[in-house]
């Protein structure tokens, strides 16, 4: 037989025999609110007649085509292509839209082109990932619509630059999960990105600067961990210096405008004032009260606030800014600002006295009532973070609530009319680790509060998760960091309050894992688990590992060296019979973790100590406000003891500055190891024999820490300090004895000296 024609007929034979892939339910997410499921099924092969019947479906076809590749469809007008149609029906609202799959077509119903788009993208993730040869789909009924209108990401590119592409990309990401407002933080300390014709210092030198301690930190930690590398397309040499920066052109941000409206995203430009603003004062240092640039204690000097000069500066830029973005909002930032050079400004006092303000805070107030004011002549609306609320601030401005530990804040702005994006610190944050802001932290986080009335809850408008890039320095960090909590923030922006299931939403993200594969997107891989950060043991034990996601491969070393793919891998439990520290690293692809650790501490038994006891502790009290354990004066406190049953709080629960100190000895029934464990709310250290075994100190929040020691049978001399400096009071002890599990420790485990 001729070579050529026996090659094609095996390919024809091996794709005659590839197994059909049948898709039983839809991975869609954000979670539709309303599916049913048929039992037919449509016969397809990713390849799609995609029609229009409306002119705004016309245009969005080439837009949806133009990305035909990055989903790996097929557009054709052959009689084989599946219709795919965008149909138009005046019943649905602006964001809604209706699927139908059945046995012949797709049919995706709508009113707007965001309709259409967010139908398509729900299409898009119930097909098979990549090419997938013919498969079967199981017919159903989607109709749905958003909870709420503002579903939002915010991109920090002043500490770190990311270019026009660069943003493009994460554009593509929001809106294939539904996401429709994107907050360029454009303007901080660092570094100044979007061109303004009047002022050209501002990106000719204002976007550039030599290494930072935050580039250097990201430098540091690049030598174990690629995506803290700073890309090298980000340096040019600038008057015979190496610096780093970059910035947008009008025209670029006009690009850009337009590729977001297309995709019905809406860019909500930052230029962060009258703080943060150290790199336009670099270079026009006539803006600040000084006549030059510097730093607080915390925070740069602001803009001072006392000059006329400063105000028309402030009026020309944001001028530009209007007539550039097409969005109702301009964020003025606000937040954070170095009030103590006002207070030392003779100008600005000055302008506190003859407005008739009391302080400081009214003098940013002042402010911001008068560039709102100057924004409403130019069509605009004002939006900053919540700092903007002290002080006062017009029912017309738009509210972003941060501030966790601020919680009046985001009530104050609900019940004054005010319109409140919720963007909370501790679940929102996606620069912080993914051990603080977990997955199912973002996921749970309800977005509003419990006690808002309905008139209050109608001005929460929506969510946005803050990527702040201090330490985020290219686009590979910026996806670790971000997927896949962003898909957890675009279900509680579009999903039901009462349809929302973590359990589920877990269902659904392996098949979203191979979609970031894909598209050569990095991603925080699931997390290892049935570890223990550090391990005490006697004589041997085992370092085990659970791995949650297929295809992971877990690399390790014992030695203290970083874990490569040429380490060993992990193949089952690994004997441990000496101390060490076992280093390792997952990867899936060229997807990688974070480097773990797993410290093993092998122990001599403490001997137990003869004592004459009796029942109980002794608990002492210590009036004052302690931010630390270790803070907490221990001499003279025996004079104040008294016995008590257990680690309770008994008659000072619910008082505030103040610390108790628990003294006496845990009685070990076995020799082992012995595991402790404490929860406290606001932070605790608990030592045996003298030696701190849990440090769990401060927490301000509840939090549990753990620590392991090896006791031989019988009494062992303890002390735990417990410190509350107001609101929630939680102190809880808990233990893991040999062979069993963990429990709080029980009042007959406990003994204090008879005095």
């Amino acid at each position: 037989m001729n070579k050529f024609i026996f090659s094609i007929s095996l390919m024809l034979l091996l794709i005659s025999c590839r197994e059909t892939e049948v898709i039983e339910t839809y991975s869609i997410i954000p979670q539709p609110n309303s599916l049913r499921y048929a039992d037919e099924y449509l016969t397809s092969d990713k390849t799609f007649n995609l029609q229009a019947n409306h002119a705004e479906g016309v245009t969005l076809r080439d837009v949806l085509m133009s990305k035909a590749d990055q989903y790996a469809l097929t557009f054709s007008q052959g009689s084989d292509a599946t219709p795919l149609l965008l149909m138009y029906d005046a019943s649905l609202s602006n964001e809604a839209y209706r699927l139908v799959v059945d046995t012949e077509k797709i049919t995706i119903s709508a009113s707007s082109q965001a309709g259409w788009l967010y139908g398509f993208h729900s299409v898009v993730q119930m097909l098979p990932v990549g090419d997938a040869g013919t498969f079967q789909l199981r017919c159903g009924t989607i109709e749905d619509a958003p909870r709420f209108v503002y579903r939002g990401m915010h991109l920090d590119v002043s500490r770190h630059f990311f270019d026009l592409e660069e943003v493009k990309e994460m554009v593509d990401q929001m809106v294939h999960y539904k996401l429709n407002k994107l907050h360029l933080h454009l303007t901080d300390d660092q570094g100044w990105r979007l061109q303004i014709d009047k002022y050209p210092l501002l990106t000719q030198m204002g976007a550039w600067r030599e290494h930072n301690g935050q580039d250097s930190t990201c430098l540091e930690k690049a030598v174990e961990d690629a995506t803290f590398i700073i890309p090298e397309k980000h340096y040019r040499i600038i008057n015979g210096k190496r610096m780093y920066g970059g910035f947008y052109t009008k025209a670029q941000m006009k690009e850009l405008i337009d590729y977001c409206q297309q995709r019905n995203i809406e860019i909500i430009p930052e230029i962060d004032i009258p703080g943060h603003f150290k790199a336009a004062i670099d270079n026009y240092p006539y803006l600040s009260c000084s006549g030059e640039a510097g730093w607080g204690t915390h925070f740069s000097y602001p803009a001072c606030l006392g000059k006329a000069s400063t105000y028309e500066f402030i009026e020309n830029v944001l001028s530009e800014v209007a007539e550039l973005f097409p969005s109702k909002y301009i964020h003025i930032g606000g937040d954070e600002v170095n009030k103590d050079e006002w207070k030392r400004c003779k100008k600005c006092q000055r302008a506190i006295r003859k407005a008739g303000l009391k302080n400081e805070h009214e003098l940013q107030s002042h402010f911001n009532h008068h560039i709102e004011e100057f924004l409403a002549a130019k069509g605009k609306q004002l939006m900053g973070w919540d700092e903007i609320v002290e002080g006062g601030v017009s029912e017309h401005s738009t509210v972003m609530w941060w501030r966790n530990w601020a919680p009046n804040t985001i009530r104050d702005a609900a019940k004054n009319g005010n319109d409140v994006i919720v963007t909370p610190d501790f679940e929102y944050y996606f620069d912080f680790t993914h051990a603080a802001t977990p997955l199912s932290k973002v996921y749970n986080f309800e977005p509003v509060p419990d006690d808002f009335t309905e008139a209050m809850a109608a001005r929460v408008l929506g969510v946005q998760a803050n990527i702040w890039t201090e330490g985020i320095p290219n686009t590979d960090r910026l996806y670790y960091q971000s997927l896949p909590r962003m898909l957890a923030l675009a279900e509680s922006g579009w999903t039901a309050k009462d349809l929302k299931s973590y359990s589920k939403f877990e269902e659904r993200l392996p098949r979203h894992y191979r979609y970031f594969e894909s598209q050569d997107l990095f991603y925080h891989l699931p997390v290892l688990g049935a570890y223990e950060d550090e391990t005490v043991f006697i004589q041997n034990t085992a370092f085990q590992l659970e791995i949650p996601l297929e295809g992971m491969t877990v690399y390790y070393t014992l030695d203290g060296s970083t874990p490569t793919q040429q380490s060993a891998v992990y193949e089952g439990p690994v004997a441990i019979d000496q101390a060490c520290t076992v280093r390792f690293r997952a990867y899936k692809g060229d997807v990688f973790s974070k480097i773990y650790e797993a410290k093993y501490t092998q122990q001599t038994p403490a001997d137990a100590v003869e004592a004459s006891v009796q029942p109980g502790l002794h608990r002492s009290y210590v009036e004052g406000r302690y931010w630390n354990c270790k803070d907490v004066p221990l001499t003279n406190i025996a004079a104040a003891q008294t016995r008590v049953d257990d680690f309770g709080l008994g008659q000072y629960e619910g008082q505030s500055n103040y610390a108790l100190v628990f003294e006496g000895y845990f009685k070990a029934e076995e020799e082992g190891v012995y595991t402790f464990y404490t929860n406290s709310d606001d932070g605790d250290q608990l030592s045996v024999h003298g030696n701190i075994i849990v440090d769990n100190n401060p927490s301000h929040g509840p939090r549990m820490r753990r620590g392991s020691i090896a006791l031989k049978a019988g009494l062992h001399p303890l002390q735990l300090i417990y410190c509350q400096i107001g609101g929630g009071a939680v102190q809880e002890v808990f233990v893991e004895t040999p062979g069993q599990e963990k429990r709080l420790v029980q009042p007959a485990e406990l003994f204090c000296k008879i005095n």
